[in-house]
């Protein structure tokens, strides 16, 4: 769990802005299948892409937070270490659903893959569901 207020705080504004990010998409993405776009698709498929960075970047953030604060200890910062690291200290909800998306996060990241958007918006709800469980985020 992340015990500073203020590290959770910033955290959770973090958050805020996947969520937004989220919803505007999702408005984005209907107007333009709406509009009968014939890049539609494909629009939407780098849309839904985005939101899995953000979504993983602040889990990056949390856990670094947990480890700063001795919860578990990682010599490395990138979201994998610090997964590995944490998986016996940390209350994960369902870490291999997250590893994995860990691994699609950086074919987006570095490869430039583009998942469905299915596939994006359950990686980023698993995040917020692993996010809630160690922030006490409502979201």
């Amino acid at each position: 769990m992340i015990t500073d207020p203020t590290v959770a705080s910033t955290l959770r504004s973090e958050w805020d802005g996947v969520v937004k990010m989220r919803e505007r998409m999702k408005l984005l993405v209907v107007a333009t299948f709406a509009g009968g776009a014939i890049t539609g698709r494909a629009l939407a498929n780098v849309l839904y892409n985005l939101p899995v960075l953000l979504a993983f970047d602040v889990l990056t953030q949390a856990l670094a937070a947990m480890r700063d604060q001795g919860a578990f200890a990682c010599s490395r910062n990138q979201l994998g270490h610090l997964m590995d690291g944490s998986k016996t200290a940390v209350p994960w909800i369902d870490w291999d659903k997250l590893r994995a998306g860990v691994r699609r996060r950086n074919e987006i990241a570095h490869d430039g893959t583009l998942f469905d958007g299915s596939v994006c918006l359950q990686d980023v709800a698993s995040v917020s569901d692993q996010f809630r469980n160690v922030t006490s985020c409502p979201r």
